[in-house]
């Protein structure tokens, strides 16, 4: 007599397999839809002139690439859901719970790449774009996906009031974290088609047709285009498609992992998103730590710091697709195994791997240490002089310019000098701080900024603040820095040189005729 626990097990296999040929029937036919829908945009876009253009400065691409790539994403998961939909009865039953969410998906989706498409092709602002991108979430939010308690570890959050701002929170961070890391061809493509096929995988298992089905379609779209998106690229995805991967994403990533109304199981969702948030989270420490907005550029995220090592596009996206595909089997395996240590252990070799490597994070890390034994230091030995200097990004020696600034700061006793310089079109940024324990009351000391120029790019800043010292005025003490600064000037008169030697290609280095003082002749005194 057969056992009927196997029986049960048996039937449970079939009906899986069935539910993966099903899926991949799904990817196959949005991928079909995607090839030429995306070729289609590329053209339109080109002749509209809604193209990327180089800058010489930030973006790395030296042509005119064209835009909309978020726009074909979205259309051919739409169309291929929308007819699937349309033409399947059984499908609208297996759905029909799940209306009101699909819909605030779809409304969200349509917000987010409409915001993206502005952006991409008249510029806005982080704070604007931030706004747009808080709309979206809570139309998400609206339409029933909220996290209302998680587990992880085997305890359980009830989140209570905190259910809508949390669900908000991780919205963002995902679109965010997926955004900032479409910097190189194709990575934030295969990164989605990744996170896409594990959450399909997670949805199955745990029951959520809806969010399978959904996931399997975003898979094949991404597939697709990825063909023109592959380096050398011919239509970018833009902010609209970068946003609209990481709203996508990070929402089935939720819907994926949520079992009924039971409690999310969190470490799944984050073991997947653990690559694209270490990106972040690294970005935002770093211009924190050297003072720069957290929505300033610069060409210290993963994929800029891998191309440093690797030199070429494909191989960055296979390292890249590794460690991604790292993360996500620890989220199934801990799914599989009901073991959250699975997930954290695979997200923890990925990261102390870039770490220990020296490929991404270490100087950050450096840095972040640096400041807690400042902090200690303050509190311990308050009339010793503090000096940190880290080089971020580059091989040019800064330390003698900036030994030059201690001298000066030391003879005119300054209270605190900060140099940042940030040379994104050749991967060049440098940081160093001083500060000298200082018994005077804030309001009696001076303070000026300087921003550093090369052509109308601002590619550093410098800032000094000081006491009076006895027998020489605040403005004697700021013309005597001025003079200082021409040393400065003259590196980034080649550094920038330099970086149009290597865009043009040319034989013959070219003059940019960089200014630093006369772009800002009178330094604010506050």
């Amino acid at each position: 007599m057969a056992d009927p626990q196997s029986a049960v097990e048996t039937v449970q296999t079939v009906e899986a397999v069935q539910a993966l040929k099903y899926l991949l029937t799904f990817s196959c036919i949005a991928a079909l839809v995607s090839y030429p829908l995306t070729n289609f945009v590329a053209l339109t876009a080109r002749r509209l002139g809604f193209v990327d253009r180089p800058d010489g400065h930030h973006k790395g691409h030296d042509r005119e690439v064209a835009l909309g790539g978020g726009l074909a994403v979205f259309l051919a998961a739409f169309i291929t859901f929308a007819v699937e939909y349309i033409s399947s009865e059984p499908l609208q039953q297996l759905l029909v719970k799940q209306s009101p969410y699909l819909g605030g998906l779809l409304l969200a989706g349509i917000w987010i790449v409409g915001i993206g498409l502005i952006d991409d092709r008249f510029g806005m602002s982080g704070k604007i774009k931030l706004v747009g991108q808080l709309i979206a979430a809570l139309i998400v939010v609206a339409a029933g996906l909220q996290i209302h308690n998680f587990v992880v570890f085997g305890f359980e959050v009830h989140l209570g009031f905190w259910s809508v701002p949390f669900t908000v929170f991780w919205l963002l961070g995902a679109m965010n974290s997926l955004n900032l890391l479409d910097g190189i061809d194709g990575l934030a493509t295969t990164i989605g088609i990744i996170l896409c096929a594990t959450i399909a995988v997670m949805a199955l298992v745990i029951g959520q047709t809806a969010v399978a089905i959904v996931a399997a379609v975003f898979v094949g779209s991404l597939v697709g285009f990825l063909r023109f998106n592959f380096p050398p690229a011919k239509i970018f995805l833009g902010d609209a498609g970068s946003m609209l991967i990481g709203l996508i994403v990070g929402a089935l990533a939720i819907g994926g992992s949520l079992k009924g109304t039971a409690a999310v199981a969190l470490a799944a969702p984050l073991a997947i998103w653990a690559l694209p948030m270490f990106d972040s989270f690294v970005a935002i420490l770093r211009r924190k730590l050297v003072g720069r907005s957290i929505y300033a550029t610069d060409r210290g995220h993963l994929h800029h710091r891998l191309m440093a090592l690797f030199g070429k596009n494909t191989r960055v996206l296979a390292v890249v697709a590794v460690c991604c595909a790292v993360t996500c089997a620890g989220a199934l395996m801990s799914l599989f195994m009901h073991n959250d240590l699975v997930a954290l252990g695979a997200v923890l070799a990925v990261i102390c791997m870039l770490i220990a490597t020296q490929a991404f994070g270490h100087i950050e890390l450096k840095m972040l240490l640096s400041r807690f034994k400042w902090l200690l230091m303050a509190l311990l030995l308050r009339k010793e002089n503090q000096e940190v200097s880290f080089q971020i990004q580059g091989t040019r020696e800064w330390d003698m310019l900036w030994q030059s600034l201690v001298e000066f700061g030391e003879e005119m006793e300054l209270v605190d000098i900060r140099l940042d310089i940030n040379l994104a079109a050749v991967q060049e940024a440098y940081h160093a701080s001083w500060r000298r324990p200082c018994k005077s009351e804030r309001r009696a000391r001076w303070r000026t900024e300087i921003p550093l120029f090369s052509d109308e790019h601002v590619i550093g800043r410098l800032i000094v603040s000081g006491s009076r010292k006895a027998g020489i005025s605040s403005c004697e003490a700021i013309d005597r820095l001025i003079e200082m600064l021409e040393p400065l000037e003259a590196e980034i008169v080649a550094m920038a040189a330099s970086c149009e030697h290597v865009k043009s290609g040319s034989n013959q280095p070219t003059s940019p005729g960089s200014s630093m003082a006369s772009a800002s002749p009178v330094p604010a005194v506050k």
